[in-house]
């Protein structure tokens, strides 16, 4: 080979080894910087500036969908605030879709969602739609398997999550990344309905009934709560708990707490408090009625809807194992408005108001979303939804740059694919994260300040 040549061929080769090494130095520094700046966990700290509200009813005579409904929180004024049904989940009314479960990630919302069988067939086009709130767009699907019914999501990680699959008695490891079910979870379960991850294990509830088209009666089995270790996969335990499992959530540090509700008839509901730590039953509280909705503040308060017969909130003290507020003494309205209902689903926000969906289940229109204060239980606000205003939840949707794969998560792997342009110029390149057109450290050290 001619000398020249050679000589020009080797000072290119070391010049681009000089622009590997340093893309890499700044790719390993930018690592580093992430290791020490990133939470270990994934939730994000921004204050939340949104509800989603998954407007539930499909009505084919009516030509009703199931729904999504987005609530500025930040907007004072309650008509302005509100973009109803900004996308349709059931796109034909014929089929029924069901849209059932709800976890929010940032600004990605999962979905679970299926069509409603014929009487004796079984579900289809079972999924869990993944719903980008900042562009208000589908953005993914993950299939579930036909016939599997999908109803509660929870996401373990960034890279998996779980779904309960009721008709199959299942519950489906998810792989977040590549959208498909890496594992199916059987054996333990029946009718498996609500989830909630606690140190390392999810809590799943077995309502465990079945119902007889034929005679048009429900029978009732034993309910459960299956225990499993969320790093292997493996099933830990079984505890069985009063009739008809369904709601569970839990207090962030020890205790799960599971919501029955008998069988409408002769067997009332009950709470069952379960310790997270050696998963034994501390206490059972049984209840004269089959309860309602439910949700937990930071006082860790479990405020319950009381029957549809007798609409009203009662108040249970988790940590004290006692009663605030029982049946004989419940909000049966609001101070400021007591001839406006308070009966509907719960959901705290993180400033400790209390979001109260009221769903109008007739289609006609009168679907409210009520926040109230409940320090002296007076309305602060009321939101006009979609058509059977159902499950909601709250949500930070800001601009985030940092997320570069736009999969709601900050982490190593958009550090990753940010090395990928190091040293690149110009203008609209994804990884470029201050806007300056050039990625460099500075971009890296963004990504790894974010939390």
């Amino acid at each position: 080979m001619n000398k020249v040549v050679a000589a020009r061929l080797a000072r290119a080769s070391k010049k681009v080894a000089r622009r590997h090494f340093l893309c890499y130095s700044l790719l390993l520094i930018g690592a580093i910087l992430f290791t020490r700046l990133v939470s270990p966990t994934f939730g994000q700290t921004e204050d939340p500036n949104a509800a989603v509200v998954i407007n539930a009813l499909t009505h084919p005579d009516l030509g009703i969908v199931a729904s999504l409904s987005l609530i500025n929180l930040t907007e004072p004024n309650e008509r302005r605030a509100v973009d109803n049904e900004i996308l349709r989940v059931g796109f034909d009314p014929i089929l029924r879709r069901r849209a059932i479960g709800l976890s929010i990630h940032g600004h990605l919302a999962y979905v679970t969602s299926f069509n409603l069988p014929i009487a004796g067939e079984p579900s289809s086009g079972d999924n869990i739609y993944i719903i980008n709130l900042e562009d208000r767009e589908f953005v993914g699907e993950i299939p579930i398997q036909a016939g599997t019914t999908p109803q509660q999501v929870a996401l373990v990680s960034d890279q998996k999550l779980y779904v309960t699959c009721a008709a199959t008695h299942e519950v489906h490891v998810v792989d977040i990344d590549n959208r498909n079910v890496t594992k199916v979870l059987t054996g333990s379960f029946n009718k498996p309905t609500g989830i909630t991850l606690l140190n390392g294990k999810a809590y799943v509830t077995n309502p465990a009934w079945e119902w007889d088209p034929v005679a048009r009666k429900t029978t009732y089995y034993e309910s459960t709560v299956v225990v499993i270790d969320t790093q292997t996969d493996i099933i830990l335990k079984s505890i069985p708990v009063p009739t008809n499992a369904g709601a569970i959530l839990n207090d962030g540090e020890f205790t799960v707490i599971v919501k029955t509700t008998g069988n409408y008839n002769d067997i009332s509901g009950h709470l069952v408090l379960i310790d997270a730590t050696t998963d034994e039953i501390i206490e059972t509280v049984k209840l004269g009625f089959a309860p309602g909705a439910s949700a937990l503040n930071s006082e860790k308060q479990l405020f319950i809807q009381g029957s549809w017969q007798n609409p009203g909130l009662l108040i249970y003290d988790i940590a004290a194992q006692n009663w605030i507020r029982d049946e004989d003494d419940m909000i049966t309205d609001f101070s400021n408005d007591p001839d406006t209902s308070i009966s509907g689903g719960l959901t705290f926000a993180p400033n400790g108001n209390l979001y109260i969906t009221q769903p109008d289940w007739s289609g006609g229109g009168q679907d409210f979303v009520r926040v109230m204060d409940i320090a002296d239980a007076s309305l602060l606000r009321s939101y006009r939804v979609g058509t059977g205003a159902n499950n909601l939840g709250i949500a930070t949707i800001t601009p985030r740059r940092q997320d570069i794969n736009n999969d709601g998560f900050i982490n190593m792997k958009d550090m990753i694919i940010a090395g990928r342009f190091l040293g690149d110029e110009g203008p609209g390149i994804r990884a470029d994260v201050n806007g300056d057109q050039v990625v460099n450290i500075l971009d890296l050290v963004l990504i790894g300040q974010e939390r």
